[in-house]
């Protein structure tokens, strides 16, 4: 977390009527270099059973077009908080945003469920 040029986002789920609800996250963003990504909460999800929560890189306004970041893993069972980093500097060169999809258990080749959590990555640094 020591780099410069650092993108630091608290992330909620909105609900329809504009009310923040579970889950959230964080996400720390250097361009071009790293991504950490913490969500809390995600096993909350009704649609989430045996499923897998994966990130992708979003490429533009398609989300069929979007990049395999990875699937999330359980960081702390009791702080209910799942991770998932990513140092692939080519990958993450050719992304805007970053979301959060609950697939089946291993995850997908393509988004196909739900999106939960959703970041914009075109902001300036905002930690030195």
């Amino acid at each position: 977390m020591g780099s410069r040029d650092l993108y630091i986002a608290e992330v909620y789920d909105v609900a329809r009527d504009g009310q923040t609800k579970k889950p959230y996250g964080r996400v720390f963003f250097t361009k071009g270099k790293s991504l950490i990504f913490y969500a809390y909460d995600l096993d909350q999800q009704i649609d989430a059973k045996g499923g897998a929560f994966q990130a992708w890189g979003r490429r533009g306004s398609d989300q069929q077009q979007a990049l395999n970041l990875g699937v999330f893993y359980e960081d702390s069972a009791s702080q209910k908080r799942w991770v998932l980093r990513s140092d692939d500097a080519k990958m993450l060169a050719q992304i805007d945003a970053v979301f959060v999809t609950v697939e089946p258990n291993g995850g997908s080749h393509r988004p196909s469920g739900k999106s939960l959590l959703f970041a914009d990555l075109r902001i300036d640094p905002n930690h030195p």
